[in-house]
């Protein structure tokens, strides 16, 4: 987490005062009493502000050189460190008809409860600005796609696990369903479809291949990047996936020829260039993180290089939603349309004081 205020510039009691006093928070009173110790505190930023951050006051290092400091966080990385403090919790909330704790603890269920519900705050205020400027159904898209989908999966995955193993144990024999709900104590429906989980698991990876290949949209640039042809179109599509491309537009601007080969037309943007993200982007790193879309004007404005063919370039960018910050002028020196209407105006965050892309 950052460290934003610290002894010895600030008294403890000055630095509550800078997170309460000059801030709206709520402090989170469970989650702080399972992992904070004396007169630490946590907060978060107040719900319904369409803003984002979480602020930790705590004493680091140890003995007589430990000093009180203010971190800072986007609620989303304060959930790595949130979920490792808190894996006791977790682990009894998965497992809850099997914790001796709770046999030995009665009414401690409720307590990881109300932890619980604060983590649950803590990762809905990371899309909070999200829902306010785009509507619930882009907090949704976000939230499924960055939790429900891959849990989905991964219980998916658990099945086909659990599937091999009897098959494995049972061999190839027409009857193992039966086998398998006698040694077991299942019924033969139970069993037939826990041994139908794998196949069934790998048929939904083919076929959703095959939706894939028949659905997204694959872009090229429009020019010789000097790339090879399939690495080319996969940086091209990294920065275009969501975009409401217009195919042939032409340019109503100026491109310079060494962003020509990247040009594409986004409605309601105008001419924009597929840049890599100069702050996240890796020789070595998946385009599918570092590629976006950006105004040429903005482009221009930021500067440029060329990097093994790709143009990177320093533009804003927001590293949790993964969308370059757009400026209103620049949009509109690229033949876009104000962003406060139309198209363009949808992508807007709150939460940035600028416009998410």
């Amino acid at each position: 987490m950052p460290t934003i205020h610290r002894e010895p510039d600030f008294g403890y009691d000055d630095l509550v005062d800078l997170v309460e006093g000059q801030l709206r928070v709520v402090e989170l009173p469970a989650l702080n009493a399972e992992i904070g110790g004396p007169g630490e505190r946590l907060w978060m930023i107040e719900p319904g502000l369409g803003l984002t951050d979480v602020f930790r006051l705590w004493r680091k290092g140890r003995g007589d050189r430990a000093y009180w400091v203010v971190d800072r966080d986007h609620p989303w990385d304060a959930l790595v460190w949130l979920r490792e403090a808190l894996s006791g919790v977790l682990d009894r909330l998965t497992r809850p008809g099997s914790s001796y704790v709770y046999a030995l603890e009665p009414g401690r269920e409720e307590r990881d409860l109300a932890v619980l519900a604060e983590l649950e705050a803590v990762r809905l205020s990371g899309v909070e600005g999200l829902r306010q400027s785009l509507g619930l159904r882009a907090a949704l898209k976000v939230l499924d796609r960055e939790v429900v989908i891959p849990a989905q999966a991964e219980l998916a995955r658990a099945g086909a696990l659990r599937s091999r193993l009897l098959h494995e144990h049972y061999g190839a024999r027409p009857d193992v369903a039966e086998w398998a709900a006698a040694e077991l104590g299942w019924d033969a429906d139970k069993a037939r479809k826990v041994l139908a989980a794998r196949g069934d698991y790998r048929t939904w990876v083919r076929e959703g291949a095959a939706h894939a290949r028949t659905t997204l949209q694959v872009h090229r640039p429009p020019g010789d990047t000097g790339l090879p042809a399939q690495l080319a179109a996969t940086l091209m599509t990294a920065a275009c996936r969501d975009e409401d491309i217009v195919p042939g537009r032409a340019s109503p601007v100026p491109i310079p020829d060494g962003l020509a080969a990247w040009y594409v037309y986004i409605r309601g943007v105008g001419a924009c260039v597929a840049v890599a993200v100069e702050d996240v982007h890796t020789p070595d790193g998946s385009p599918w993180e570092y590629m976006a879309v950006a105004p040429v004007a903005m482009v221009l404005e930021a500067g440029w290089t060329v990097c093994e063919g790709v143009i990177v370039s320093p533009v804003p960018y927001d590293t949790h939603f993964g969308c370059v910050l757009f400026d209103e002028e620049a949009v509109l020196a690229s033949g876009g349309e104000p962003l406060s209407t139309g198209d363009a105006a949808s992508t807007g965050d709150a939460a940035s004081g600028g416009e998410l892309r």
